[in-house]
C-alpha cells in the first residue's frame, strides 16, 4: 500500500486537542470523513520517546508502521528536564490507499508533549486513551526511569525496547524485570536487539538442520563473531543462543571472548572482533577440519553461507535477510507471535557475561 493525504489529515503536526476533547474530537475526525476513509486497528500501539525534537521522526515512523499493521497509535514524548509541568496533545491520522484503489485504510494517532515531572501521568494517558480491549504494544525507545511506576505494565501484552540503545544493559534489565516482578510473566519482552540476530540464527539454524552438518555439533571448536563498534551485546545474545541450543555452560571470559564447556567436557571458543558494518556482519564457526562461514556485507540484502569441508569442497548459497533501520525492525517484531522464551533463556545467559 502507498501512502497518501487525504481527507482525513496526516501527521504534520497534528490537530491540537484539549485532553478532554479527545474521543470527541476523533469522532469528529472520521465524520469529516465521509465513506472516503476507512477506520482501521488490530491493536494498540503506543511509543514513548523523550524530546520535543523527536515527535515527527517517531510520527513519520508510526505512519509507515501503519501501511503494514493497522493500530490506534499513542505517542507520547517526554521533557522531564522542563522547569514547569505542562500535557499537550494532537490527534491526527495515517492514510494508506488499499489495494483495490477505491478507499483509504486509516489509523489514528495521538500524541502526548508531556513536560517538566508529568511522566506519572503516563499509564492513566496510555490506559484511558486505548482502542476498546485490542492487545497493547508498548515500544519505549530508550532507558527505563529509576524507578519505573509498577502500573504502567497493567495492560501491556508485549513490551518492545532496544537494549543496545542502553548505556547500561544489565543495570536495565534489572531494573526491568524488578519492575516486572507483578506482572507474573504475563507480559511478552520483545527485544529489537535479539531481532537483528534473527536472520544469522535462521540461517544457522538451517545450515545445521542438514544431517552431515549436524553430525559437527558435537565436536564444534571454535566460533567468531564479528559485530559493528557498540554491537557487543548484539554478538553475546548471538553466542548465548548457541550455547542455550547446545546445552554449553560458561567456562572463562577473557578479553576477546569466552570459553564455553559442552555437555561432553570439551572447550568451545567463541571470540569476538570488531568492524564495520551491520551489527553482525560475520560468523565463523569451525569443527573438524570444517568451518562454516556466514557474512553479510555492508548494504546487502543476503547473507553469504559457505560451508568448507575438510575433504576439499565448499558450499555457498545466499539467504534474503531484512533491514535494520528501527522501522524494519519493529515491522518484524509486530509480525511475530509467541512467548519468545528462546530469548529469555538466552538474555538470562547473556546477563550473567556481560
Amino acid at each position: 500500500m502507498t501512502t497518501t493525504t487525504a481527507t482525513v489529515p496526516t501527521l504534520g503536526a497534528g490537530l491540537p486537542v484539549a485532553l478532554g476533547e479527545i474521543d470527541r474530537q476523533i469522532k469528529k475526525l472520521w465524520e469529516a470523513s465521509g465513506n472516503v476513509a476507512t477506520r482501521a486497528s488490530l491493536m494498540n500501539l503506543a511509543v514513548y520517546c523523550e524530546g520535543r525534537e523527536a515527535m515527527p521522526e517517531n510520527s513519520a515512523l508510526i505512519g509507515r508502521i501503519t501501511a503494514s499493521h493497522a493500530c490506534r497509535a499513542i505517542l507520547i514524548c517526554a521533557e522531564p528536564d522542563r522547569p514547569a509541568e505542562g500535557v499537550q496533545s494532537w490527534i491526527s491520522a495515517h492514510c494508506h490507499t488499499s489495494r483495490a484503489g477505491a478507499k483509504q485504510i486509516c489509523c489514528e494517532q495521538i500524541t502526548f508533549l508531556l513536560e517538566g515531572a508529568s511522566r506519572h501521568l503516563i499509564p492513566n494517558i496510555v490506559f484511558s486513551h486505548l482502542d476498546s480491549d485490542l492487545p497493547l504494544y508498548l515500544w519505549w525507545r530508550g532507558e527505563f526511569p529509576d524507578p519505573i511506576d509498577r502500573s504502567l505494565w497493567t495492560w501491556v501484552d508485549r513490551l518492545i525496547y532496544d537494549s543496545n540503545g542502553w548505556r547500561d544493559q544489565c543495570a536495565q534489565l534489572r531494573l526491568m524485570r524488578k519492575s516486572l516482578a507483578d506482572a507474573k510473566g504475563r507480559i511478552t519482552l520483545c527485544d529489537l536487539n535479539w531481532t537483528r540476530s534473527l536472520y544469522f540464527r535462521q540461517a544457522i539454524s538451517s545450515v545445521f538442520d542438514h544431517p552431515e552438518n549436524l553430525a559437527f555439533l558435537p565436536s564444534l571448536e571454535r566460533v567468531a563473531i564479528t559485530h559493528a563498534p557498540g554491537f557487543r551485546f548484539t554478538a553475546h545474545l548471538l553466542a548465548c543462543w548457541l550455547a542455550t541450543r547446545l546445552g554449553w555452560q560458561c567456562r572463562t571470559q577473557r578479553a576477546g571472548g569466552i570459553d564455553f564447556i559442552t555437555a561432553k567436557g570439551n572447550t568451545v571458543a567463541v571470540d569476538f572482533a570488531e568492524a564495520d558494518g551491520p551489527s553482525l556482519s560475520r560468523c565463523e564457526i569451525v569443527a573438524e577440519g570444517t568451518s562454516f562461514l556466514f557474512s553479510r556485507e555492508s548494504g546487502s540484502s543476503f547473507l553469504n553461507v559457505t560451508s568448507s569441508y575438510r575433504d576439499g569442497r565448499h558450499l555457498s548459497v545466499l539467504m534474503a535477510t531484512g533491514e535494520e533501520t528501527p522501522d524494519a525492525l519493529l515491522d518484524e517484531e509486530l509480525s511475530r507471535g509467541g512467548r519468545h522464551r528462546v530469548y529469555l533463556q538466552t538474555l538470562a545467559m547473556a546477563e550473567d557475561l556481560f
